[in-house]
């Protein structure tokens, strides 16, 4: 999970992305001083807002997908599954902008393109890759016995900033984490035996357990580790 606590569930949400301007150099020669040149800088957009329709999945996060839209001269970007959804504004061929969820931070969306000119996925805070894909099927739930659900169940400490907590209880549906520093709720399905989902914004849990069968640890979002604490 992220260091700052207040932004853990935005994370694989918010589309930033870093602004590129495309750029057109024009050359004007004069016959009589050959080195004077006078440069021109073009903004086009050239890409139909169709093209860019489609679903898009994050790399570190194959949970975390939208499906995006033309409406207008606007894309609407909308979670596959939940409510979250963004309205980017072009700015440049392939760049647009959007609030964030908060609405105090403007978020920015760069997209790229094959060799056959064909979209094929965006750069999010210049660091977050989405690649649009063809099709998306959502993960069936598991149902799991109570006793299974009872097992994970425990208070653990994130491993790169102790003294940070979340405690996990058994429901009748999954489980609830519970974000100990400020009692923010969400529950959580089973979609395998170690393996349980946040649909609404796509946040992932896995479990280990040791070689007895015990559980010791969680892996949020695919790279957050968090210890279970023996009590």
């Amino acid at each position: 999970m992220p260091a700052s606590p207040q932004k853990l569930f935005s994370y694989a949400c918010k589309f930033a992305f870093v602004l590129i301007l495309t750029a057109v150099l024009s050359t004007n020669v004069n016959a009589n001083n050959p080195t004077h040149l006078r440069h021109k800088v073009i903004l086009t957009d050239d890409t139909p807002l169709k093209a860019f329709e489609g679903i898009y999945q994050s790399k570190d996060n194959p949970f975390s997908v939208f499906k995006i839209t033309a409406v207008g001269d606007k894309l609407l970007a909308k979670a596959f599954e939940g409510e979250q959804q963004f309205t980017l504004t072009r700015k440049s061929d392939l760049s647009f902008e959007s609030p964030d969820e908060d609405g105090d931070e403007t978020m920015t969306v760069v997209f790229s393109k094959n060799e056959a000119g064909e979209i094929t996925g965006a750069l999010v805070a210049g660091r977050q890759q989405w690649n649009k894909i063809k099709s998306y099927t959502p993960p069936a739930e598991v149902k799991l016995t109570a006793d299974q659900l009872k097992a994970f169940e425990g208070k653990y400490e994130f491993e790169q900033k102790k003294g940070t907590y979340l405690q996990i209880t058994a429901t009748a549906d999954g489980l609830t984490l519970k974000q100990l520093w400020d009692g923010r709720e969400i529950n959580f399905i089973a979609i395998g035996e170690q393996s349980f989902l946040n649909k609404q914004i796509g946040f992932p849990l896995v479990f280990t357990k040791d070689a007895n069968g015990a559980v010791v640890k969680v892996l949020a979002f695919g790279r957050d580790s968090w210890d279970k604490v023996k009590e």
